[in-house]
């Protein structure tokens, strides 16, 4: 499967943030249904460890669209991830928005994505 993903372009901060976003949604998952996990018993303690796993995501994900010089495309793509980015850590530092910071992330992660299947080619 991972030569799979290699040969259509998508680099390893595809598969990492992937598996990042996956770990959110399994979190907010067990924070919904109650857990006896301590990092998701509380609302306060899931939102530290969401956060900690978003930051984690849009670093990874979204790096190379605000380290490199862009196109029209790519200043778009970047200005929609910086906002979804900023929503999902100022509703992950207030922590009374779980879900918009999960729902936040999981777009920004999609965006990146989307973001690389786009400049598949492109010289780096």
């Amino acid at each position: 499967m991972l030569r799979e993903v290699l040969a259509v372009g998508l680099t390893w901060r595809d598969i990492a943030s992937s598996a990042i976003v996956a770990a959110m949604v399994m979190g907010f998952a067990s924070f919904e249904f109650g857990t006896r996990l301590v990092l998701f018993s509380t609302a306060w303690a899931a939102s530290a460890v969401e956060l900690v796993l978003g930051a984690a995501c849009a670093v990874i994900a979204a790096a190379d669209l605000h380290t490199r010089p862009q196109a029209l495309q790519g200043r778009i793509f970047r200005r929609v991830t910086t906002v979804l980015g900023s929503i999902a850590l100022l509703t992950g530092l207030i922590g009374l928005a779980l879900e918009t910071m999960v729902v936040a992330t999981i777009f920004l992660w999609l965006t990146a994505t989307i973001w690389h299947v786009l400049s598949i080619g492109e010289e780096s």
